[in-house]
């Protein structure tokens, strides 16, 4: 998978990091969006000097189907009614 991007790998083990440049060809999204989820801490990252390279292991964890993981609920709790005095009794 990533050995056509300019990664070696070792005898087909995936690489460990790969770049902001090759995650987005990795993954189909944009450059802006893979920024985006490194700020918000969904894309995990090393820094080595000035150059960030995002960790192997997240892209997958990201894009690994949902049914693997709990399920993110978005906005407000739903409210629940409360009991009439009439179901109380």
């Amino acid at each position: 998978m990533s050995a056509n991007l300019g990664d070696t790998t070792l005898e087909g083990t995936p690489p460990l990091a790969v770049s902001v440049d090759t995650a987005r060809r990795l993954t189909g999204l944009g450059t802006t969006t893979i920024w985006g989820l490194i700020k918000d801490r969904k894309l995990e990252v090393a820094r080595v000097g000035r150059r960030t390279l995002v960790l192997y292991r997240s892209l997958q964890r990201l894009l690994s189907p949902p049914s693997q993981f709990e399920p993110r609920r978005r906005g407000r709790p739903r409210k629940t009614a409360a009991p009439t005095p009439l179901q109380a009794a």
